[in-house]
């Protein structure tokens, strides 16, 4: 069921088999597992069933490294947590993913992929996602779209799949099943402010709850879970330190460091030879029922004979003129604009939106001569496509169809490239200098407000130049067209387009050795016996994939493990 915590008695002092912090997809996903059974859960969240914007500034904090996102829109504080602003795009991590690389400093996890595989599948279903085949082989034969033609061993192209809009979010799938759940109680509006612990430390007693009208409670538990995000889960480790002053779990200075991101930036252009250049796989499309998204990488022994990390390539074609001004014009803001808004029955500025691009489905109109008995150009028309080239009567299709035409012709047919842009993500080497500490500012609950310290180094710095370096030399040999590396390979500043993926990971990193990581393989605080951590905080390593697939698996291997204790 769902509970408002502010209804709670104040001092109140709730027993539990198992409490959650954070109603996310890693802690939603944890609860679902424990549904209908014997076992007495209680998930405290932030926020309401709704965004609120008192609750979501108490993400507020500061930026002291690397240029980032403002932290409080970073992450969501409201029931599905980041699932409400989830871009949707899903792979798992791949095998190599979990190895330790002599290069790479930091790499490495002590479980392996065979330590997950059985989880995927469900995690999938969890997502929403389409398909659990995730080989290029099965979609080649499939998609109208083809890989670049390239003719050596060192490019790989991946396959991504894309969640659907209305399957994205954790708070509309898995709500009904939470509130059926007879014996999970998720409450909200529930701020965990101090994890209190016994006096050894070595045993989490009471997880302390405040909300923002003052009302204050506690929750015991016999096992307990954090799995409240990247920056929130070191935070509230950190910011228990009544007893301990470093904090809980914080004996070997680990919590918060190594804090991860997947940074991506243009790195490169393409300029193609032939500008009809199929890279369609390269963008959203559909095959069937299934939304694609491929991207292109380095083989994995290309990265190991080279000694660098995963960089992951994006492809973005810039059109010919008329057709790059169509993408961008202002009736397809109105038809980007009106498909939702007709979708979720919004009605605010629907008819602007309706009559702009009502008038540019009809532009062709202006072309006719008016009254003819039978639809005839104008003589001008006719002679202006008669004396283009094939090329040339393709750019003009936008002037003559309209815009909402001509990105529909793209779409099916291709347009004249003049360029593709080649976006760059990198599964960045993890440092113990990039970190989350706490700040000297306070929120309203008297918690101190989080200082992120972004950093990455030239190891990522040089996997990017070398690996678009190998891109470029393989399309050059295919005959496809010369890349311009855009990144030079000293230390110096990054890109003015650098930025995160709002992928928060690695400041509770999971290690076997305590004076690696905060977590072991179990993803127990090392220590604690009680007490657990979920999420992509728990990460040792970023991954080539996007994490949220593997967030919900390592949730429901947790899960299972915390069902054996409790049982």
């Amino acid at each position: 069921m769902i509970v408002d915590s502010r209804s709670i008695p104040h001092g109140s002092r709730i027993e539990a088999d198992l409490c959650i912090v954070g109603a996310g997809a890693a802690g939603i996903s944890i609860a679902r597992r424990f549904a209908g059974t014997s076992t007495r859960v209680v998930v405290l969240e932030s926020g309401g069933e709704a965004f609120e914007a008192t609750t979501q500034d108490l993400s507020r904090g500061e930026n002291v490294g690397l240029p980032y996102f403002p932290l409080d829109t970073a992450r969501l504080r409201w029931l599905g947590g980041t699932t409400n602003h989830w871009g949707g795009i899903c792979r798992p991590m791949d095998p190599e993913d979990f190895e330790s690389k002599a290069w790479i400093p930091n790499s490495g996890w002590p479980i392996a992929e065979r330590d997950l595989e059985s989880y995927y599948e469900p995690a999938r279903v969890m997502c929403g996602v389409s398909s659990g085949d995730w080989g290029l082989e099965t979609w080649r034969q499939r998609d109208r779209f083809k890989p670049l033609p390239v003719r050596g061993d060192r490019l790989d192209t991946r396959i991504a799949q894309i969640v659907s809009p209305e399957a994205r979010s954790f708070r509309i799938t898995h709500r009904a099943g939470i509130q059926a759940a007879r014996n999970v109680v998720l409450q909200c509006h529930a701020n965990v402010t101090e994890i209190e612990t016994n006096s050894e430390g070595t045993l989490a007693t009471l997880f302390h709850v405040a909300t923002l009208d003052g009302n204050r409670y506690t929750v015991a538990a016999r096992q307990g879970v954090l799995a409240a995000g990247g920056i929130e889960n070191p935070r509230i480790l950190l910011a228990s330190n009544r007893q301990w002053h470093e904090g809980v779990g914080n004996r070997n200075d680990l919590v918060g460091r190594f804090f991860l991101e997947h940074p991506r930036f243009v790195g490169g252009v393409l300029v193609p030879f032939d500008r009809r250049l199929s890279v369609g796989l390269y963008d959203h499309h559909k095959v069937g029922a299934v939304r694609l998204l491929g991207y292109l990488g380095l083989k994995q022994a290309t990265r190991d004979q080279e000694q660098l990390v995963d960089v992951q390539m994006s492809l973005h074609p810039t059109l010919a003129g008329s057709f790059q001004r169509s993408a961008e014009s202002e009736d397809m803001k109105a038809l980007h604009a009106l498909v939702p808004a007709l979708r979720q029955g919004h009605i605010h500025q629907l008819g602007g939106h309706l009559a702009r691009v009502a008038e540019d489905l009809t532009s062709w109109q202006a072309l006719l001569i008016p009254g003819a008995p039978l639809p005839a150009p104008f003589p001008e028309v006719v002679g202006k496509l008669m004396r283009s080239t094939p090329f040339e009567a393709q750019a003009l299709i936008p002037d003559l169809m309209g815009d909402i035409a001509a990105r529909g012709y793209a779409k099916k047919f291709g347009a004249p490239i003049e360029s593709i842009l080649l976006r760059t993500r990198i599964n960045a080497v993890p440092n113990p200098d990039s970190r989350v500490t706490l700040g000297d500012d306070r929120d309203p609950l008297g918690i101190p407000r989080v200082r992120l310290d972004w950093r990455l180094t030239s190891l990522d710095r040089h996997s990017v130049r070398r690996s678009l370096e190998v891109l470029g030399s393989e399309v050059g040999r295919a005959g496809l067209g010369r890349v311009r590396v855009m990144l030079d390979d000293h230390d110096g500043p990054w890109p003015e387009d650098l930025a995160g993926g709002w992928h928060h990971m690695g400041t509770t990193r999971m290690a076997d050795d305590p004076r690696w990581g905060v977590v072991d393989r179990n993803c127990r605080v090392h220590g604690i016996r009680n007490l657990y951590i979920a999420g992509s905080s728990v990460f040792p390593t970023a991954g080539s994939g996007t994490p949220t697939l593997t967030i919900v698996a390592l949730a429901l291997r947790l899960a299972d493990h915390l069902k054996g204790l409790l049982a």
